[in-house]
């Protein structure tokens, strides 16, 4: 056997407490201040002293009137013991303090455009303030792409409007509900100040291209209502989509709380969609990463800033949210 190679069958064997039960014992030289020390009986503790001798074919300790002299064998495995006890304490229950502003690396999410838009300059602003050396990447991940690249660690965050089939292994946290608003450009339409399902069908629509399930839960609230809406044009881009409503006669449904995005443009007017069609909004991630000191520091960074960011939504009740 190579002198770094495991002996599975001895390892095996090899109970912790015995070890722990060595090192006392070894401080002691006394049985019962032993197992005093261990919170122990006596006879538990020789129990375990048996058991160690059979381990290591030594008898270890000597009775030598109430003292227990150590062995050579003992003497040399001693400070190894010790050492190693004192290592697994510090590895396996001594987790070094966090300090966010001493991190030194990178993690990714992936959310629609429109709520990256919204979040992430006052995200990117509290973490340059708090982990300056923080790389954070966003990127762009269709709705049946992304419990895939959570579980292959290709991303480490989502933020979804998408009820996701979610396993065991995954952590949610529901944010907030969404309704909806439509958005027209007076320059280039007339409609009324709360535009009808009806009037609303009856004109042209830019959506957007990304997969969520926007779309479904508007397309069901028209045809609920023997309605239907005439898609032209789909837009990859939330904001491109700012853009188009300023230069064509065209409608486009979006999530409430995007809300503040469209009145950037003074000519764009957003109105509330009639009907019950809410979104629900979610965070959701990997629960291998649930105590990772640097994924939780973010969830905590992101849902502060997200509370803050749609504390206006919330009071407007464009956004509902979700304590659960």
């Amino acid at each position: 056997m190579n002198e770094f190679d495991l002996d599975a069958d001895a390892l095996r064997r090899l109970d912790l407490n015995l070890l722990l039960a060595f090192d006392v014992l070894m401080q002691e030289r006394h049985v019962s201040r032993a197992a005093a020390r261990l919170y122990l009986g006596q006879p538990a503790m020789s129990h375990a002293l048996a058991r160690l001798r059979k381990l290591l074919d030594d008898p270890l300790f000597i009775r030598c009137g109430s003292r227990m002299e150590p062995t050579a064998r003992a003497l040399a495995l001693a400070p190894a013991v010790h050492a190693w006890l004192q290592e697994a304490n510090r590895f396996l229950f001594r987790q070094p303090p966090f300090d966010p502003a001493a991190v030194n690396a990178s993690l990714r999410l992936s959310m629609p455009d429109g709520m990256e838009a919204m979040l992430y300059p006052s995200l990117i602003a509290a973490l340059r303030q708090q982990a300056p050396q923080l790389q954070l990447r966003s990127q762009l991940l269709e709705t049946d792409q992304q419990l895939a690249a959570l579980d292959n660690d290709e991303v480490d965050l989502l933020i979804t409007a998408a009820p996701l089939p979610l396993r065991d292994w995954h952590s949610r946290r529901p944010l907030f509900d969404s309704g909806f608003c439509s958005v027209h450009s007076t320059q280039q339409l007339v409609l009324s100040a709360t535009p009808s399902l009806a009037e609303l069908a009856a004109c042209d629509h830019v959506v957007s291209s990304y997969r969520g399930t926007a779309a479904g839960v508007i397309d069901h609230l028209f045809a609920g209502h023997g309605l239907a809406r005439r898609i032209v044009a789909l837009a990859a881009s939330l904001m491109a989509i700012a853009h188009i409503l300023q230069q064509a006669p065209l409608v486009s449904i979006q999530p409430a709380l995007y809300h503040s995005l469209f009145d950037l443009h003074p000519a764009l007017r957003c109105s509330p969609l009639p009907g019950a069609a809410q979104i629900q909004i979610d965070l959701v991630w990997h629960r291998r990463n649930d105590g990772h000191p640097l994924h939780r520091f973010l969830r905590q960074v992101l849902l502060a800033q997200l509370q803050q960011l749609f504390a206006a939504e919330m009071a407007a009740g464009q956004a509902t949210p979700l304590q659960r």
